[in-house]
């Protein structure tokens, strides 16, 4: 597996692991919008010549990176990709000497709240009805 920056012809099987991790997948026009103005922080792994997750963040005000979005195909999950995308984009943010870095998260996504506090994150805040289907939110920080 590789990890490498994504490129435009990847948008289309991004969008399909998007839709298939997601109750309200972000747009596929959304996305290209993020591939477009962020480019050095959209990331894919990529096996076997398939796209089979991503990682996309941006940088806000104050040296924080913002983990936008992450993502795995529903076939290759708990095969530690998550793992190496948040890696990935955490030496990213790191290079560009960013201090902390942020995320939000479902409160019933207990297998990525597990990834993110096992790699040091913690929750900062609960968001009510964060989500358009009224779930609530958790915000995470880590110090970098």
């Amino acid at each position: 597996m590789i990890i490498r920056k994504a490129d435009k012809k990847d948008l289309n099987e991004i969008f399909k692991i998007e839709v298939s991790s997601f109750k309200n997948p972000y747009p596929r026009q959304y996305l290209e919008f993020l591939m477009i103005i962020t480019p050095d922080f959209f990331l894919v792994a990529e096996e076997n010549n398939e796209i089979i997750g991503y990682v996309v963040g941006i940088i806000r005000k104050n040296k924080t990176g913002h983990i936008v979005s992450i993502a795995v195909s529903p076939k290759h999950r708990r095969k530690k990709v998550g793992q190496k995308l948040l890696d990935a984009i955490l030496t990213k943010f790191k290079k560009r000497k960013l201090i902390r870095v942020k995320l939000e998260v479902k409160t019933t996504n207990i297998p990525a709240i597990s990834l993110y506090l096992k790699n040091g994150f913690q929750i900062v805040k609960r968001i009510k009805e964060y989500y358009p289907n009224g779930e609530d939110c958790y915000v995470m920080e880590k110090d970098l």
